[in-house]
């Protein structure tokens, strides 16, 4: 699914340019660290299935928003993916964190990590799909797409040590697809609601992957940069003292 830039005004057109251009800065700063986005996480571990890299996720406490990687697919061209969640209580609230290791008090009060959208990547690293999973896979909380799109514009992972880079890329990835995730989203709800008993399908394990879209990240960059000359507009920049450069196929898991 190509991400929509036709119907975006001029500041929408620039907004989604700095987005990218954000999700490429990182994304290249990633690879000249690790080696890769992936191993930003999996920090040269062999990946086993089913494992959450890194161990206990990528979170900040401060904005309730958390991810991990992890790989169980072998048949396609996606390597892993990322799963990625926002703390909220059952009305859909975020809630002030708990002290951790207070006694009586969890590190999350009244929450529970409610999950927001996949991102599937191939060995490269690369962005390939964005997809939504049934309930029962993720557990917390279950929200209908216009809360849960509500969450995902409120999604940020921030100043998490050890994770910047990766951190910023995931932010600014989030911030370029949202009308990709919107679609994503509701074609979720649709398939849902279209079964017999939409709440027993919500624990139904044999449906896992409620709807996706495959994503060619790179073309959708060049295709910002396109539509912005195009139009003959000129991209807000802000000076980084890091040298900028895209992402090769030289960048391996």
């Amino acid at each position: 699914m190509r991400l929509p830039l036709r119907g975006l005004s001029d500041a929408e057109l620039l907004r989604t340019h700095r987005a990218a251009q954000d999700s490429l800065d990182s994304f290249s700063r990633a690879i000249r660290q690790h080696g890769s986005l992936i191993q930003s996480w999996v920090a040269g571990a062999d990946v086993v299935a089913l494992e959450h890299y890194p161990e206990g996720g990528v979170v900040d406490r401060r904005r309730g928003s958390q991810c991990f990687y992890h790989s169980h697919r072998a048949a396609d061209a996606e390597h892993g993916h990322l799963h990625l969640f926002w703390h909220a209580t059952r009305t859909g609230r975020r809630r002030r964190l708990g002290t951790p290791g207070r006694r009586g008090r969890g590190d999350w009060a009244r929450t529970a990590p409610s999950h927001l959208i996949a991102i599937g990547l191939d060995a490269r690293g690369l962005p390939v799909s964005l997809f939504s999973v049934n309930h029962w896979v993720a557990d917390g909380h279950w929200f209908d797409a216009d809360t849960t799109l509500g969450m995902v514009r409120r999604f940020e992972l921030k100043g998490i040590a050890g994770h910047v880079d990766s951190s910023a890329w995931v932010t600014a990835f989030v911030r370029l697809y949202e009308p990709v995730i919107d679609r994503v989203l509701r074609a979720r709800d649709r398939r849902i609601a279209a079964q017999p008993c939409p709440a027993a399908a919500l624990g139904d394990r044999r449906i896992e992957v409620l709807s996706t879209a495959r994503l060619d990240w790179l073309a959708d960059l060049a295709r910002i940069d396109h539509e912005l000359k195009r139009r003959g507009l000129e991209p807000v920049t802000c000076p980084s003292p890091r040298s900028r450069g895209r992402p090769t196929d030289r960048s391996q898991t």
